[in-house]
């Protein structure tokens, strides 16, 4: 069978279903058992959370599904209890005690982060829902994956995960991605970096940046993915710079195929600025400020 972009849909998850449902209303599939067919996109239903699920695309493989883009359709929890749609990659800066493994980062698809968050708010506007739309920074699992990865989620208590207009806008937005695939497919979205064997950055799709500081919403990315031309891969809120290595700045560079890397100033200090600056220099990328960020990428 042709390698697809898999939405995988888990049971125990109430929003998951609810996009499911909504996704299967809007499309014709071919069914087989838990798994539903079309031209370039497939949906494979999960009996366990998402968060465990590393190593889902060499099962997929196994299974006679390849893949080569996986998208999460999930809850998002919160104390705030605040309705919103959000997108984000996965991976630990520390242990695992969501999934995944310690200190690991998954490789993902920053060339699908922006216009999901583009077409969520779009259509939460256009139906007056009440929704907020945000980017979130890297967490949980799974991270044991060789494909890249996007979670999409509906948060964030249950009368937002079984809401039927939430699905409808979480699954529109999904199938709006799938119509575009053609141009997701000429972007390189794998492990490898963004640049070519000379160092220079490609011009294919939108301009990368790697964040670091502010907060879990990453508000100030946010508002770069809804003001300028570029999108994010990896984001690192500030509670979780310490704890950066060499090596996971690195990976997350590499996995994200980053043009540059971006940082929420005014949320770290001198020297969390110095240490990861140095680092991210010493592989060939610049730090780019938001001021040049604007000035080279607005609209």
């Amino acid at each position: 069978m042709n390698r697809k972009t898999t939405i995988i849909c888990s049971a125990p998850d109430l929003a998951s279903m609810n996009i499911k449902e909504n996704l299967l209303a809007m499309h014709d599939w071919e069914r087989e058992g838990a798994v539903y067919e079309a031209d370039r996109v497939r949906i494979v239903e999960v009996d366990k959370l998402h968060i465990f699920c590393d190593h889902i695309d060499s099962e997929l493989e196994r299974r006679g599904l390849p893949t080569n883009l996986i998208i999460f359709a999930s809850k998002h929890k919160s104390e705030s209890s605040k309705r919103l749609f959000s997108a984000h990659f996965t991976g630990n800066v520390g242990d695992a005690k969501f999934g995944g493994n310690p200190r690991e980062l998954a490789p993902v698809a920053p060339q699908l982060l922006r216009p999901v968050l583009h077409s969520m708010r779009d259509l939460a506007a256009d139906t007056d829902t009440g929704y907020e739309v945000s980017m979130e920074s890297t967490h949980h699992g799974p991270t044991a994956l060789s494909v890249p990865s996007i979670y999409i989620e509906i948060g964030s208590t249950e009368a937002e995960w079984v809401d039927p207009d939430a699905g409808r806008i979480v699954a529109s937005a999904i199938l709006d991605l799938d119509l575009n695939l053609d141009i997701h497919s000429d972007l390189n979205l794998d492990s490898n970096s963004n640049r070519d064997p000379d160092g220079e950055v490609r011009t294919s799709g939108y301009p990368v940046a790697v964040g670091f500081g502010g907060g879990h919403y990453a508000h100030r990315q946010t508002k770069l993915i809804f003001e300028t031309e570029i999108t994010f891969g990896h984001n690192f809120p500030k509670y979780q710079l310490d704890n950066l290595d060499d090596g996971l700045i690195r990976d997350a560079l590499l996995k994200s195929n980053a043009d540059f890397a971006y940082f929420d100033r005014k949320s770290m200090n001198a020297a969390q600025r110095n240490r990861i600056s140095a680092v991210i220099e010493d592989l060939g990328y610049e730090v780019l400020r938001e001021r040049t960020i604007r000035e080279q990428f607005g609209r």
